[in-house]
């Protein structure tokens, strides 16, 4: 049996084909640097640190905030507030080059929670770092404490998604940061203030060559270029009893929702109790979440690992009082932050996003909730998927 041949078609006179790119890693390397140093003692009153500029080196990724508080002569029985150490920063502010935050603003405390169930790392725990330490009690260094907080503004790792152009030294970004009053970060304050050193290391990738190592041409920008993610936090004052609050307006892709429950001395081991169950949230005429307390508990220890039953000053991988986080980003891999981006939640400012249920206890509460919206390139969810 003979099997005819088709000819190949002769390519069209004039026209050139259509060269795929690689995908924007292949063309550029990850690059850090440290440039900022900042030493102040901790006083009665709130220091505004120095401005940090970032340096342009082609598209950041993150920002990371190391904190080394060091004490000496301490004879004190040297204890921490609920928040500290974290709470030793009351404001941190990410801004774009038009003054407009980005992240923020949050205390420190709460840019721990954001680091820890946003989403970003493999294990996202500061607690769990190996270079965090808190010294309670009357010794000599009562009250020092090291840890390190990320400046989440990439948004997937895997490919540079929500990296920033970082070129132009006259349109820079810029973080801003706050020191807390003594007495907020401890319940029992150390005899000797301590000093307060804060470092920062940018992050991000290197401007692109725009071919890989073998020439191949390579995208010279990352993915939907121009997508921005913004953390938010809304602070609602509720009474205890039924509640039916409508979360402020705002629009954008949501990736994450954090709820943090207060009571009115700004307990949130009090909080925990007190939280709503079940828990409703209301998206215009549907019900996604209408969730028991202890199941939502469950879920934290399903989705991240955080087993503890008890939070501490100094323990990792607990679970935080008065803090029931809801990723929309578990429709890729196992765990939050591993997604494909088609999860997230449309929200526009003519949107009904509810809270309901009922504050257990009595008098006032303060609802934290920090809202992680992304903006696409040109408004279009679609630039986020490759067009799909």
């Amino acid at each position: 049996m003979t099997t005819a041949t088709q000819p190949a078609p002769e390519k069209a006179k004039g026209k050139q084909q259509t060269v795929a790119l690689r995908p924007f890693i292949t063309g550029t390397r990850r690059i850090d640097q440290q440039t900022y140093d900042n030493t102040t003692t901790l006083a009665t009153s709130t220091t505004r640190l120095p401005t940090y500029q970032l340096d342009t080196d082609g598209y950041v990724r993150g920002l990371y905030i190391l904190c080394q508080a060091t004490t000496a002569g301490n004879a004190a029985a040297t204890a921490f507030e609920e928040d500290g150490p974290f709470i030793v920063y009351q404001t941190v502010q990410f801004s774009d080059t038009n003054n407009k935050p980005i992240v923020g603003p949050l205390t420190g405390h709460d840019l721990y929670l954001i680091q820890k169930y946003g989403g970003y790392g493999f294990d996202s725990d500061a607690k769990n770092s190996n270079v965090y330490s808190v010294t309670t009690g009357a010794g000599a260094t009562g009250g020092s404490f090291t840890f390190v907080l990320k400046v989440p503004i990439e948004i997937v790792a895997r490919d540079g998604l929500g990296a920033l152009e970082n070129k132009s030294a006259s349109a820079v970004y810029k973080l801003d940061l706050t020191l807390n009053t003594i007495d907020s970060v401890y319940s029992t304050n150390p005899t000797n203030a301590p000093s307060i050193r804060t470092r920062i290391e940018q992050y991000g990738w290197m401007d692109s060559d725009q071919q890989d190592y073998m020439k191949s041409p390579a995208d010279p920008n990352p993915p939907a270029l121009n997508s921005v993610q913004y953390w938010d936090k809304q602070t609602l004052t509720l009474s205890a009893g039924a509640v039916n609050q409508r979360l402020n307006t705002f629009s954008g892709l949501v990736r994450n929702l954090i709820f943090e429950l207060r009571d009115s001395t700004g307990s949130r081991s009090t909080g925990d109790t007190d939280f709503p169950d079940p828990f409703e949230l209301h998206y215009d005429k549907t019900v996604p979440i209408d969730r028991l307390k202890l199941i939502w508990r469950n879920m934290i220890s399903e989705y991240w690992g955080y087993n503890g039953a008890t939070e501490a000053t100094a323990t990792a991988k607990t679970r935080d009082n008065g803090v029931y986080p809801e990723p929309f980003t578990l429709d890729y891999g196992l765990a939050p932050g591993a997604e494909s981006r088609f999860g997230y939640l449309p929200v526009t400012s003519a949107t009904s996003l509810v809270v309901r249920g009922t504050i257990g206890g009595s008098g006032t509460h303060t609802l934290n909730v920090f809202v992680n919206y992304i903006w696409p390139a040109n408004g279009d969810p679609k630039s986020l998927t490759g067009g799909r």
